[in-house]
């Protein structure tokens, strides 16, 4: 493999921070209660709360280790997240652990066997040491909900091709921008913005803020591929809605 690829690879998973599109395995999505339906929700509001608290991430760690289990291979941040608008806000109102766990079967007639099953256990409260919903103020950025059939299955993150999408733009938990597109539209759109944050300061501070992570230079061209895929990094300040 291309030294720089095993380089890429390493990338993605050893920063928490980004976007969950980039894993090989399709990940199972947040949920986000919208227009009193209940919607798939491409974007992970709650990585910003665990890279801005600590003790917030160290709280979900402690409680993982709390279980025999493995972290299912279809949800490889450990968690689903439920979330709510209300009055223009975004709240987050559950937080269940997905953890593939080990089950002793019995097999016919007298053996046994360990086998791995999926289970989702809500650790909200203990998260967030309350019942109530909690207001995402420290969510900052572009919610991303698909719409309709699926157009093209990708096997791979949030990367599977819907009808349409839902963007919706937040500022600390405030909702303060939205917009409905179809499929052609919104890769257009989305295409556009990456072009005019490539073009921007912020694309070469962005780049200085995670190179350190690689051993060696490496290629304009994987570069822009990895920037390109990070899009919590320039949606909301780059897309028109």
């Amino acid at each position: 493999m291309n030294r720089n690829i095993k380089i890429y690879i390493f990338l993605l998973f050893s920063l928490f921070s980004l976007n969950s599109k980039l894993f090989a395995t399709a990940q199972a999505s947040d949920i986000l209660i919208f227009e009193n339906e209940i919607k798939k929700l491409f974007t992970n509001p709650l990585d910003q709360l665990f890279l801005q608290k600590e003790e917030v991430r160290n709280k979900f760690d402690k409680i993982f280790s709390n279980y025999k289990a493995l972290i299912s291979t279809a949800c490889w941040r450990g968690y689903i997240a439920k979330f709510a608008i209300k009055n223009d806000c975004l709240y987050v109102n559950d937080c269940l652990y997905v953890i593939d766990i080990f089950i002793t079967i019995s097999v016919y007639p007298k053996d046994k066997s360990e086998v791995f099953d999926t289970e989702k256990i809500s650790i909200f409260s203990e998260l967030f040491e309350t019942d109530i919903p909690v207001v995402c103020d420290f969510f900052t950025g572009v919610l991303t909900i698909p719409q309709g059939n699926m157009i093209n299955y990708i096997h791979g993150g949030y990367l599977s091709e819907f009808e349409e999408y839902i963007l919706i733009k937040v500022n600390n938990g405030k909702i303060i921008e939205q917009g409905k597109y179809n499929l052609e539209n919104y890769k257009n759109k989305k295409q556009q913005a990456f072009e005019r944050f490539y073009g921007s300061a912020k694309y070469n501070e962005s780049w200085n803020s995670i190179k350190n992570n690689f051993e060696d230079i490496i290629e304009e061209n994987y570069k822009k591929e990895i920037m390109k895929d990070c899009e919590y990094l320039y949606l909301y300040d780059f897309y028109e809605f």
